[in-house]
């Protein structure tokens, strides 16, 4: 079990940073508790956050929304932060969020509200999020910047009573929706977007799927 805060890393794949994240989480403050959700991976990621001290919890099938629905199932914290294993959110702005929870039940942090480092997001990959927030802002009459941001934190009543049914990179539309329907307040933090280390995961047909989730689950 987590107690306070646990800050919650989804991996697949992330040998490459997930070392560095654990490490600059840790000394934010060593009181954190750190787990890592794995979906699989190959290149020793697991082992690696083993060896920095992680807990894990590993999964045998691919999704990222199949593992957030794992670990918040597992998580007892009072405070939960979710964040991107491939560093290109700073772990430094994690208190930004925790101190935003102070007056809302869920924080996000907006890359569109604060910096984003030339390089770090294709100018497509620019477009297709600003339209999937403005589709899902109209959908559910709500006035986001960046629903599709992997940086956020939650109080223990909203990630608890939040229904996970998002596969994969719908996860984040998912917790959109929940906040919506569920009257959980949801503010949003600008924050500052890095280049990832490795290769993204991403692709066009991602956004599409995005799309009919927040469809599917208006109607």
């Amino acid at each position: 079990m987590c107690m306070a805060t646990c800050v919650l890393l989804p991996t697949y794949n992330e040998a490459g940073s997930i070392s560095e994240v654990i490490g600059r989480v840790r000394r934010i403050d060593p009181s954190f508790s750190i787990v890592v959700v794995d979906s699989g991976s190959t290149d020793g990621t697991v082992e690696i956050a083993q060896r920095s001290g992680a807990r894990i919890i590993t999964l045998n099938k691919r999704g990222k929304g199949i593992a957030i629905k794992e670990a918040f199932s597992q998580i007892d914290a009072d405070a939960l932060v979710l964040l991107d294993s491939d560093a290109s959110y700073l772990p430094e702005e994690i208190p930004l969020l925790q101190k935003s929870l102070e007056h809302c039940d869920v924080a996000v942090g907006s890359r569109f509200l604060g910096k984003i480092e030339p390089g770090s997001m294709t100018a497509l990959n620019k477009i297709g999020n600003r339209l999937i927030t403005l589709f899902a802002n109209l959908l559910y009459g709500k006035n986001s910047t960046d629903i599709c941001s992997g940086f956020w934190a939650f109080r223990k009543n909203a990630y608890k009573a939040m229904l996970i049914d998002a596969p994969h990179f719908e996860l984040e539309a998912n917790f959109f929706v929940q906040s919506a329907k569920r009257g959980i307040v949801l503010c949003e933090v600008p924050i500052n977007y890095m280049r990832r280390q490795g290769v993204t995961k991403l692709s066009p047909l991602h956004g599409l799927n995005i799309a009919w989730y927040l469809i599917s689950r208006r109607f």
